[in-house]
C-alpha cells in the first residue's frame, strides 16, 4: 500500500479547539479506522475505547481497557483486551495473554530498537509539525516508524499520555481528538438522551455566543476572546404558504468590527414529524448516541452523534451533537428551536436563556470600539432613505456607496466628511425593495491612513 496519508491534516485539528486544558483532549473515546490507496482516504471501521481499571504486571503499573470496532455501534461488535503504560518514559501496550504489542522508549530522540506490532525492529523518529527553529515539547506529536517501512509507525503524544494513531502497513486506526468528539464519548459513558420536542412561549429567547478559542503555549490553558453573539426571541405563529409557521426576531453584534445587526424577522416551518430552520429539518424524537459509517452517493462517510450538559454563566443546558467527515461541528437544541453550527478554533455556547418565561444564565452586551474605525449601525429609515452610522479616530473623507446584494448593482452613492468620533450620515437612494439585502461599502481617507469597510443591511420597507 502506497500510504501518503497527511499526518498534518490527520492529527492537527485537536489544536484549534478543545476543553480548558490540552490534556483533557485525550478524553475521547472514539477511533476511525481507515485506509490510504493512491490519495484516497476510505473508512473501514469505528472503535470505542473503554477503560475498566489498573493492575500491576511486573512491578509496573498497567491501564486495563477494552476496544469494541464495529460499522453501526448499535449492531455487531468485536471486543478485545489490552493493557497499556507510559511508565519511566517508555510506551508499552500487551494484549490480553500479556504479550508485548508496541513497546517504545518516546524519551529517545535517535535510532533505537523497539517494538512494533509485535515485532522488534529499528525505529525512526520524526516530530510533527515542528519548524527547524522550534523546540519539541512534550505536546507535540512523535513519530516512530520502522526504518525499512514507513508505512509501520505509531504516533504518541507524551502529554496526553496516548497513543493518537497507529498504522500497521495496511490499515490505520487514529483517535479523534476535539470538544465534540469528548462531548459525544460524555454521552456514550452516561447513555444520555434528549427529546427535541421543544415547549416554548411567546417572549422566550436564548444567546448564542461565539468565541475563539486557543491553548496559551506557556500553561496550555485554554485561552478565549469574544468574536460575536445573536439574540433569538421568538414573536409567535403565523402561516406562510399555508404552512403552520412560527416567526422569531434575531439581532447581533460582532465584537471584532464593531458592527451591530440590528432586529430581522425569519420563520421556522412546522410540521408534525418536525420543523425546517432554512434547509435543515430537525425530527420531532428522542436523540440518543449514534456511532456509524454510513453509505453515501461519494463513498464511506462518518455520522456520529451525542448527547452532553454544559454550562456557561450559571446555565446548564443540554444539546445534541453531531459530526461527519466535514470539518463543522453541529448542534441541535432540545429545548429551542435553533441548531448552530462551530468551525475551527471558534466555540459556539448559550449564554443566556428564557423558557417558558424562567431566566437562566447572562446576556452579553454589545461593546463599542474606539481604536479604530468601524461602522456602528445601518439602518433602512424609509424607501429610499439609508442611515449609517460610523466611529472615525480621525477625520476623513469618505464616500459610501450602497449595492443590491445579489446583483451588485449600484444603489446609492455619497462623498462627504466624516470628524474625529461617531457620525450620522443619510444616504438618499433609489427605491428599497421589501425583505432585499443590501451591500454598504464605505471607502475612507484621513491624514494618517485610508482603505474601507463594509456590512449588509435587509430592507423592511
Amino acid at each position: 500500500m502506497k500510504q501518503t496519508l497527511t499526518l498534518l491534516t490527520l492529527l492537527f485539528s485537536y489544536l484549534a479547539f478543545g476543553q480548558n486544558s490540552r490534556i483533557e483532549l485525550a478524553n475521547s473515546k472514539i477511533y476511525i479506522r481507515a485506509t490510504y490507496f493512491d490519495d484516497k482516504n476510505e473508512y473501514i471501521g469505528l472503535q470505542t475505547r473503554t477503560d475498566i481499571s489498573d493492575t500491576i504486571i511486573d512491578s509496573v503499573k498497567f491501564r486495563k481497557f477494552q476496544t469494541a470496532d464495529f460499522i453501526d455501534y448499535s449492531a455487531k461488535q468485536e471486543t478485545k483486551t489490552f493493557y497499556e503504560t507510559f511508565t519511566n518514559d517508555v510506551y508499552c501496550m500487551l494484549d490480553n495473554n500479556k504479550k508485548v504489542v508496541h513497546k517504545i522508549n518516546y524519551q529517545i530522540n535517535e535510532e533505537q530498537t523497539a517494538i512494533i506490532f509485535g515485532k522488534q525492529t529499528t525505529i525512526l523518529l520524526e516530530f510533527l509539525g515542528t519548524q527547524d527553529s522550534i523546540v519539541p515539547s512534550f505536546y507535540t506529536p512523535r513519530k516512530y516508524y520502522h526504518k525499512d517501512n514507513s508505512e509501520i509507525y505509531l504516533i504518541i503524544i507524551p502529554a496526553l499520555k496516548s497513543l493518537v494513531v497507529s498504522s500497521n502497513g495496511e490499515f490505520y486506526t487514529k483517535q479523534l481528538l476535539g470538544d465534540n468528539y469528548n462531548e459525544i464519548s460524555n454521552g456514550l459513558l452516561n447513555n444520555y438522551k434528549a427529546s427535541t420536542r421543544f415547549d416554548i412561549q411567546k417572549g422566550d429567547e436564548i444567546q448564542l455566543f461565539y468565541r475563539r478559542k486557543w491553548y496559551d503555549d506557556t500553561t496550555n490553558l485554554a485561552e478565549y476572546s469574544d468574536k460575536q453573539f445573536k439574540n433569538f426571541k421568538y414573536l409567535g405563529d403565523t402561516m406562510v404558504n399555508d404552512k403552520k409557521t412560527m416567526k422569531f426576531e434575531v439581532e447581533g453584534y460582532n465584537y471584532l468590527s464593531g458592527s451591530y445587526d440590528s432586529p430581522e424577522e425569519f420563520f421556522v416551518t412546522v410540521m408534525d414529524s418536525g420543523y425546517f430552520v432554512g434547509y435543515q429539518f430537525v425530527p420531532y424524537k428522542e436523540f440518543k448516541t449514534e456511532l456509524k459509517i454510513v453509505e453515501t452517493e461519494t463513498g464511506k462517510d462518518l455520522f456520529l452523534q451525542g448527547i452532553t450538559f454544559d454550562t456557561v454563566n450559571g446555565n446548564t443546558y443540554q444539546k445534541i451533537v453531531q459530526a461527519k467527515s466535514d470539518p463543522y461541528r453541529n448542534y441541535i437544541l432540545p429545548f429551542f428551536p435553533m441548531p448552530f453550527v462551530e468551525f475551527g478554533n471558534v466555540q459556539g455556547v448559550i449564554t443566556y436563556t428564557k423558557i417558558k418565561g424562567v431566566e437562566k444564565g447572562k446576556k452579553r452586551e454589545r461593546t463599542y470600539i474606539t481604536d479604530k474605525n468601524n461602522i456602528r449601525d445601518i439602518l433602512i429609515k424609509s424607501k429610499n432613505e439609508l442611515e449609517v452610522k460610523v466611529y472615525f479616530v480621525d477625520a476623513a473623507e469618505i464616500e459610501i456607496n450602497i449595492q443590491e446584494s445579489e446583483t451588485n448593482k449600484a444603489h446609492g452613492n455619497v462623498k462627504t466628511k466624516a470628524k474625529k468620533g461617531l457620525n450620522t450620515f443619510v444616504v438618499r437612494t433609489k427605491k428599497f425593495a421589501k425583505n432585499n439585502h443590501y451591500h454598504v461599502q464605505i471607502n475612507y481617507k484621513s491624514q494618517n491612513s485610508s482603505g474601507s469597510f463594509s456590512n449588509s443591511v435587509k430592507s423592511k420597507h
